[in-house]
């Protein structure tokens, strides 16, 4: 239990515990305060103090936990108010330094016993304040009077920085005022101190602490989650082993938490928002049964996946080809996907030839789909689905991981909006969409370039131009001979009239005439895909189309459609309900546990929408199960249970009666819920090597959150008889007719 708060001040503060060591944990993040701000207000509040010599001022709280180091040594962590502490210690290293300028030997000597240095203790000892880590070596240098020997690098620091203003303010106030009564300051700035007990649990206070202050990101809070509650000895080895290669790889705080957002939709198969990060690592770590260095050294073999697969080289010289053409895409939406897949590739379940499959067959995915202008939002859950598939599959059928990943990507999205577009697709959509608008063009013309090369040219100083102008003069509306503008403006944003030159020779171009352009381009001949239009002796509608049919066959062959012929023994856990306004995953447990997955969508309720259901509607928004986007569109951010498989379909398609028959296997095959049902209580025949197969084991991996629980609905019964995929298939056909 948290003792009795003190109020006192800065310098008893420090006093009372002379021969302990104040330290700064390493969960905590770095000195910060600016000089012209949080410093600056920290100076003006002094001269205050100055100029009315019995008035106080309230600095803030300081929150800590002793623990005794060795018979006479504390140690002392802080918990709350390192900020404001580090700024009294660099303040007092100020004033002795100014004692030594100005020759007071006594003063200096005083600041140096009672507040900055412990005597008679060990070396590592010695220094009252010991800062994080990072801020450590520029502050023991000031301690030792090394500050000529600070590097450029070092006096950018903040700790330095605050060092340097703090000086010149006390040299100025120096004029007015005594040395001595400037440190009578510290003795008039109060604070409130609370000491935690042995018990007190410093990761909870820390996080109520900083919920009102400046946010913390999710990589801070579980930074802090990790090495909290441990002696400094133990936490600096655990930081310096395992946290700070990963601040190494990622030293952006936001980045970071990025990264761990994608580990943990690679681990618990759910995407998390960004606000409930921090929540969805806590669980992962409690329930993931390793030990904590296992669990940390997991969490930097997949931050060197993350590096590797978005920033590079990756190790092997093959495998950084596929990935520097997947770069271009500069989508994170497959990092969970991937990571798992290189994860694989190291544990040997997979060779190097599948993992560069694994990785081109998303680049394809990916680029087809912003080629047809598809809609990237409904992709942002998928994959950690899909990893769950595979992974799901595989281990029933030990079939080939590149196999099953295209049966479920490919074959199964088919007609569906998460499908991947055909060849046939992408001839018709490149002679309709404005390519020039697309976020991936410049990607892929680049690809286009390099495809079949034998060396590949710099592009990073290319442009891309339109041959016939975007905006045409005189010479180029007779050319084009177009019927209005808005035809002209169709053609010529079409891919055949797009390409890359030099950034000197795109301005230089503009809107002159076909000849000219050519003779501009000629002189850039290394650029390959130029090639077919010097050897043209006009420029029109025709010219552009037969250009656009050359660069989809070229896009065609570089972004392969790879459908599977394998049929895969469908994970009867996972079904799936698609419909004109639904698209849901959901896991079958049992008759009456049906489990909604996240990144499901359906239609928003509206007013008029099964009055039954909306109240359970609204109050799922509510507590933040759904979202709703400005489309009418409604989408689940955490898995949410049902107990009825019927109550589960008619809420996600609006409409009451019996709607069993909308759910489906994911390969297409009509569910059979009591199949399902007969399938987890008659265990399969085995031979005895192998333990039957529980299904409950397989589901500790996809229940990776507890989910949201709908109210409990009538139970009916279902009778479904057992029938063959064939004759479902035909049913359905009927009930369709």
């Amino acid at each position: 239990m948290m003792k009795q708060p003190v109020r006192t001040n800065v310098s008893d503060f420090i006093k009372t515990h002379m021969g302990s060591q104040f330290v700064i944990p390493v969960y905590q993040r770095n000195y910060t305060w600016n000089p012209e701000i949080e410093t600056a207000r920290f100076i003006n509040d002094m001269k205050g103090l100055l100029e009315h010599r019995t008035a106080s001022h309230f600095l803030g709280i300081v929150i800590y936990k002793e623990a005794e180091r060795a018979a006479m040594f504390r140690e002392i962590q802080i918990v709350d108010g390192q900020q404001r502490l580090t700024t009294s210690f660099i303040f007092l290293l100020a004033l002795k330094n100014a004692a030594l300028k100005a020759k007071e030997k006594e003063t200096a000597g005083m600041i140096e016993d009672y507040y900055l240095y412990n005597r008679h203790v060990l070396e590592e000892a010695r220094m009252r304040l010991k800062p994080v880590i990072s801020d450590d070596d520029v502050y023991a240098r000031l301690i030792y009077g090394s500050v000529r020997d600070l590097s450029t690098k070092e006096k950018e620091t903040p700790v330095y920085r605050n060092y340097d203003y703090i000086f010149r303010q006390i040299d100025q106030l120096h004029s007015r005022y005594s040395l001595l009564e400037i440190l009578d300051c510290l003795s008039r700035m109060d604070i409130l101190a609370f000491p935690l007990s042995e018990d007190d649990n410093s990761q909870q206070i820390f996080e109520s602490i900083n919920s009102t202050g400046a946010p913390l990101t999710s990589a801070d809070l579980i930074r802090n989650y990790i090495l909290m509650n441990y002696t400094s000895d133990v936490q600096e080895r655990y930081y310096r082993l395992y946290w700070e290669p990963l601040e190494r790889y990622l030293p952006d705080s936001r980045r970071l938490e990025e990264f761990f957002r994608y580990f943990l939709a690679a681990k618990t198969y759910n995407l998390f928002n960004r606000r409930d990060v921090y929540d969805g690592f806590k669980e992962y770590w409690n329930r993931t049964g390793t030990s904590r260095e296992q669990k940390l050294r997991e969490i930097n073999r997949y931050c060197r996946y993350y590096m590797d697969i978005y920033q590079g080289p990756a190790e092997d010289r093959a495998v950084e080809a596929a990935l520097q053409d997947y770069r271009h895409s500069d989508s994170r939406l497959p990092a969970p996907f991937l990571m798992a897949m290189f994860s694989l590739y190291e544990d040997h379940v997979i060779d190097m030839d599948t993992l560069i499959r694994q990785i081109r067959l998303l680049d394809s995915y990916m680029t087809r789909r912003a080629l047809c202008g598809y809609d990237t939002g409904s992709l942002s859950r998928y994959f950690p689905q899909l990893l769950r598939s595979v992974m799901s599959s595989y281990q029933k059928n030990r079939s080939g991981i590149h196999e099953i990943t295209k049966v479920y990507l490919i074959n199964y999205n088919r007609g569906r909006p998460l499908a991947m577009p055909t060849d046939d697709q992408l001839r018709s959509q490149l002679k309709e969409v404005n390519a020039y608008s697309l976020m991936c063009l410049r990607s892929v013309l680049e690809r286009i370039e390099h495809h079949g090369a034998t060396a590949k040219v710099d592009v990073s100083g290319l442009n891309i131009e339109h041959i016939m102008p975007q905006h045409p003069n005189a010479y180029w509306k007779r050319a084009a001979k177009a019927k209005d503008e808005e035809e002209y403006a169709f053609y010529v944003n079409l891919i055949g009239n797009l390409t890359l030159c030099a950034e000197y020779d795109n301005t230089r171009m503009g809107n002159q005439s076909f000849d000219a352009k050519k003779k501009i381009l000629s002189a850039t001949r290394h650029i390959r895909m130029n090639e077919d239009i010097l050897n043209k002796q006009t420029w029109v509608f025709k010219d552009i189309l037969e250009r656009c049919d050359r660069l989809i066959e070229e896009i065609i062959e570089i972004y392969p459609y790879e459908g599977s012929h394998a049929e895969m023994r469908a994970g009867d856990d996972i079904i799936t309900l698609n419909a004109p306004t639904v698209n849901a995953k959901a896991i079958y447990r049992n008759q009456h546990t049906i489990e909604v997955l996240t990144g499901s969508t359906m239609r928003a309720y509206g007013p008029q929408d099964m009055k039954s259901m909306r109240p359970q509607y609204l109050n799922m928004v509510q507590i933040g199960v759904l979202s709703e986007d400005e489309n009418g569109r409604a989408q689940f951010e955490k898995n949410y249970r049902f107990h009825d498989l019927n109550l589960a379909a008619s809420f996600l398609m609006h409409r009451g009666g019996n709607n069993l028959s909308a759910w489906t296997l994911e390969n297409g095959e009509v569910f059979q819920p009591e199949q399902a049902g007969q399938k987890e209580a008659e265990p399969e025949e085995q031979t005895e090597k192998k333990p039957a197969k529980r299904p409950a084991r397989r589901r500790k991996t996809v229940k990776e959150s507890p989910p949201e629980e709908a109210p409990e609905a009538p139970k009916r019964k279902v009778e479904v008889r057992r029938i063959g995929a064939k004759k479902a298939s035909q049913d359905a056909s009927e009930r369709k007719s």
